[in-house]
């Protein structure tokens, strides 16, 4: 059984037994940019430095990555690379000692297997003794709890919308399910545990009314059109009224 029980917090789990001083990390999943710059913030205070790489499929996210960099003054710790994280051929075999991960396994999984030719590429950059850490959120199609009640209406409504536009939507995974790939591709030394979901910030609960907004002005029927948007406003109004929690979120370590 891999799963612990932990009185710890998720940052200390999360950086428990990572050592980045003077080493090469990989970023999977630059996305804004907050886990390059906590990386790279741990770089600076470390003795030997170390490089960080930071991959996403999409450049424009290294737009955002790089401002935050650059106010901290720490760009020059980090290189972007644009690639798909299932198959990274601008990285070569045992170059990287760390590859950590946040918020992106479940947008790997949107494809059929590409979480397990994503584990394999990590597993290929990674140095011997090399390891990874990954974090998102667990599957939850429906509220166990009324705090969950907004974070489950908020995602079944974006799936919704993403399958009807055919668009590929994100596909969460058990960690259960992790650690299979992940001893199937050779990692070991696997354990994770899970967190109970932080609060729902309004900044967040925005960044959902803008992205909801954007993808329901794309579909064609105007009648799905001002059925979406009044579910969305419905969303934002639960929210107003009751707030709550994300759904619960894991991190999983596993070495080489």
């Amino acid at each position: 059984m891999v799963r612990e029980d932990t009185s710890s917090s998720f940052e200390e789990y999360f950086w428990r037994d990572i050592d980045v001083n003077g080493k090469v990390v990989l970023d999977a999943g630059t996305g804004f940019g907050y886990t390059t710059l906590e990386i790279a913030k741990r770089l600076s205070t470390s003795e030997l430095k170390g490089k960080i790489v930071s991959v996403d499929i999409d450049s424009e996210s290294f737009k955002s990555a790089r401002k935050l960099l650059e106010n901290a003054g720490l760009q020059n710790l980090v290189t972007f690379v644009k690639a798909d994280l299932s198959s990274m051929p601008e990285i070569g075999n045992a170059q990287i000692d760390v590859v950590i991960s946040t918020a992106t396994i479940c947008a790997i999984n949107s494809y059929a297997d590409r979480v397990t030719k994503a584990l394999s590429e990590f597993y290929r950059v990674l140095k011997e003794g090399g390891q990874i850490v990954l974090s998102d959120e667990c599957p939850l199609p429906k509220a166990r709890f009324a705090e969950e009640k907004v974070a489950v209406m908020r995602w079944q409504l974006i799936k919704a919308i993403s399958d009807l536009l055919g668009d590929r939507h994100i596909n969460e995974v058990e960690p259960e399910d992790l650690e299979f790939i992940a001893r199937l591709v050779g990692f070991g030394e696997c354990r994770y545990t899970i967190f109970k979901g932080e609060a729902i910030t309004e900044r967040r609960m925005n960044h959902f009314t803008k992205k909801a907004t954007e993808m329901i002005a794309k579909m064609n029927d105007s009648n799905l059109r001002n059925a979406f948007s009044d579910y969305a406003k419905k969303v934002v109004e639960t929210f107003k009224r009751e707030e709550g929690i994300f759904v619960p979120r894991y991190i999983f370590h596993a070495r080489k």
